[in-house]
């Protein structure tokens, strides 16, 4: 009786292990989605989007993507994200799939009252992976973004990952997945920068950093306030291009520079009010001049000329988030840390980070001047060996 027992227990499992995965479905089954988008409702609270590759019959039977990289977009509003997603259910005949999102869009209007509500039900549907791209539409609903056609890259969502790969981007807008915003936002600050976007007919454009505290965004880093705070964070900023004007002979000469890389150092005083170190180090190159000038002196001119405007740089991105109350830098983290009673102590939330000091330093060289055709080069005379005296 227990033999035969066992061999039917041992049968079943053999055709539950050999049936397969009970979800499997052929991939033409499956609603592919991309990128999700989320916007406010006209008579609901939420419109979402969401962005489906089509796909068309592969030679062995299997889907596959169109010739031109087509896609459809599919709207609709609920009250919830969930009921908004539930209706979209009954939009397609396949079974929606977020195995393969790559990237969450949420519009400007949504992140001035909160996300909070927009997230939850991303945290909760476990299809969806912890390294999604997050991006905020700027000054247009979400789905617009969704639905543009790029003539570089004809699916949106891919076009998110393709440009936070590319390395010289990095300084005009950092990427921002599910799992670090959650983990900056988890901390006392409950502060994080998220990437901002905008379509312009046929282009997408994304650059500068919706800074948010407690899920709502208060403020906008631009341009070069964008490198200044990662600075402050203590990362490093590579890739960055950077234009400046410097007095020379009489004429105002505007300088370009490239493939600057900078990294920064922030050391902590634990004094009242509470002292940041900030110690920069970096060196670029010259790409082009107004003026074809690349004496010495010129150069010491423009190194203490640059040294000056990355600091102007940090000292007023820290200031225009002081004006906010919001530090999404992660400096109270470390204070708490370190030290909890001290940084109870300095009320951080409330008047800490405000009336804190920072203390700026930078030190940067020139590479090169990028002069291939300059001759008048001094060599560089080494002695030998035997005229050392070795």
């Amino acid at each position: 009786m227990i033999g035969k027992y066992i061999i039917w227990l041992v049968t079943f499992l053999l055709l539950v292990c050999l049936s397969g995965c009970n979800d499997m479905r052929e991939i033409d089954q499956r609603g592919m989605v991309l990128g999700i988008s989320i916007d406010q409702g006209e008579e609901k609270k939420y419109k979402i989007s969401i962005q489906l590759p089509i796909l068309t019959k592969g030679q062995n039977g299997g889907g596959r993507l169109g010739n031109s990289g087509e896609f459809e977009v599919l709207w609709s509003e609920g009250d919830t994200v969930w009921e908004a997603l539930t209706n979209l259910e009954s939009k397609t005949p396949n079974v929606l799939f977020f195995g393969h999102l790559k990237v969450i869009v949420i519009s400007e209007k949504i992140a001035e009252s909160s996300i909070n509500g927009s997230l939850d039900l991303v945290d909760r549907i476990p299809d969806i992976g912890n390294k999604v791209f997050l991006i905020i539409s700027k000054d247009e609903e979400a789905s617009k973004f969704l639905k543009t056609d790029s003539s570089l890259i004809k699916l949106p969502a891919l076009y998110v990952n393709r440009y936070f790969h590319a390395d010289k981007k990095l300084a005009r807008a950092k990427p921002m997945r599910i799992f670090q915003y959650r983990r900056d936002t988890n901390t006392v600050s409950a502060a994080a920068v998220i990437p901002m976007a905008k379509t312009i007919e046929s282009e997408i454009i994304i650059e500068n950093m919706a800074v948010l505290k407690e899920d709502r965004l208060v403020e906008i880093l631009q341009g070069n306030e964008v490198a200044a705070s990662q600075l402050i964070k203590g990362e490093k900023v590579e890739e960055l291009n950077y234009v400046t004007e410097i007095e020379s002979k009489g004429k105002l000469v505007t300088v370009s520079l490239s493939r600057i890389m900078l990294e920064s150092n922030v050391d902590l005083q634990k004094v009242a009010p509470v002292t940041f170190d900030i110690q920069v180090s970096g060196k670029g190159n010259i790409v082009e001049l107004s003026a074809g000038e690349t004496s010495k002196d010129f150069i010491k001119k423009l190194e203490a000329k640059l040294n000056q405007d990355i600091k102007t740089d940090i000292i007023q991105t820290i200031e225009k988030l002081k004006n906010a109350n919001v530090e999404p830098w992660l400096l109270g983290q470390k204070i708490w840390i370190k030290d909890q009673t001290f940084f109870d102590s300095l009320k951080w939330k409330e008047e800490g980070f405000k009336e804190a000091i920072f203390n700026v330093n930078v030190d940067f060289t020139i590479d090169t001047t990028g002069q291939k055709g300059l001759f008048n080069k001094s060599p560089i005379y080494q002695k030998s060996p035997r005229e050392a005296g070795v």
